[in-house]
């Protein structure tokens, strides 16, 4: 087997240097504390101005062409572009998920099982559009949303990857054998991940690897709570379960019908000790919303782990993933003042900052 490919950090002096100084665009305590004390969007809107976002009509649509504006700067910075493709992927496969189940109302029944058979995507109706899909697709992404959809709809293999269109077509075909949308959602969170670990295995980039090993972790350990709590059963859970997390799936499955002590036993001396002690009550009124904190959390402590570095693609891939979580944040509030919640709701639900010192 052929070694990873060093990525040489001389390469990343000047993407280093540069990101290191737009740091300081991030958002600060006290722009953080303007932000919780908003009373309109108008409010919002000027603090995100004086903290470099771009101008737009409503701050959602600023917060989207933010997200665009730093994948492309990081993109012309970073000299592996695979490591950037391997955050966009999970999109990819996002808007996967939305396009078939925008298309799957279309399919005749005994048509697609027979197509299924042999592995062909479904016959959907051509009057079916893309406009109904563009509220829920997320960019950027590898693949321009509407040319998916065109791909799916009139199964044009030759306009996508062949992994993503091979992704479709399994997606499909789980669909079509259980008539079960949650077995799309399934089959391509894990492809996602999949997909995501192959684009980088040629490379050694341990802080990648890393932050999708935890993302699978994170993802895995919560799907073990929810099914418990749902009583969906082990077979459920084993096609769910994520295949590039640092514990091994059957160590999960081993923990699904024992007791709370065994969760707790599993996560011991792992980084996720706190969440694992939330099986005690999870279900609770509450303890959801705080398993997503803490897990995004736990997502901020690693990518800090780039503030030791002096060069090399940990920094801008670091600063990409810190911008993004600063955009959940804003989010949140948003989301808190559009539906009359009260401010403190919002500061209370929020993820930490990259830059603590700020």
């Amino acid at each position: 087997m052929r070694g990873k490919k060093p990525l040489k950090t001389y390469q990343y002096n000047y993407a280093s240097g540069r990101i290191r100084a737009m740091e300081l665009q991030l958002l600060d305590s006290n722009r953080l504390n303007r932000l919780y004390e908003a009373r309109s969007t108008e409010d919002i809107m000027r603090i995100l101005a004086d903290s470099g976002y771009p101008a737009a009509p409503d701050p959602e649509a600023s917060l989207a062409a933010e997200t665009a504006a730093t994948y492309k700067l990081i993109e012309s910075l970073i000299a592996d572009g695979e490591l950037v493709d391997a955050l966009k992927v999970f999109n990819d496969f996002h808007n996967l998920k939305v396009v078939l189940k925008s298309l799957l109302f279309t399919w005749s029944k005994t048509a697609s099982a027979e197509e299924a058979a042999c592995d062909v995507l479904p016959e959907s109706s051509s009057s079916c559009s893309f406009q109904s899909c563009v509220p829920l697709v997320l960019e950027p992404s590898l693949v321009a949303p509407p040319i998916l959809f065109v791909a799916i709809r009139d199964r044009q293999p030759d306009l996508i990857p062949a992994w993503l269109y091979q992704a479709a077509l399994t997606a499909s075909q789980r669909y079509l054998s259980t008539y079960d949308l949650s077995m799309i959602d399934l089959f391509l969170d894990r492809a996602a991940a999949r997909q995501a670990e192959l684009l980088i295995q040629h490379l050694d980039c341990p802080f990648l690897s890393g932050y999708l090993s935890r993302k699978a972790d994170l993802a895995n350990l919560g799907m073990l709570l929810r099914t418990r709590l749902l009583r969906s059963g082990k077979e459920y859970l084993e096609k769910a379960l994520l295949p590039t997390g640092t514990i091994a799936n059957q160590r999960i499955l081993d923990c699904y019908a024992g007791d709370t002590g065994e969760i707790k036993a599993l996560y011991d001396n792992t980084p996720y000790t706190e969440l694992a002690a939330l099986a005690e009550n999870y279900g609770e009124p509450g303890t959801a919303t705080r398993f997503s904190q803490i897990a995004d959390n736990l997502v901020i402590d690693w990518i800090r782990t780039a503030r030791w570095s002096l060069s090399g693609p940990d920094i801008p891939l670091a600063y990409l993933i810190g911008r993004e979580m600063e955009i959940k944040n804003i989010r949140i509030v948003l989301t808190c003042l559009l539906n009359g919640i009260p401010v403190s709701q919002a500061r209370e639900m929020a993820r930490e900052r990259y830059l603590t010192w700020r």
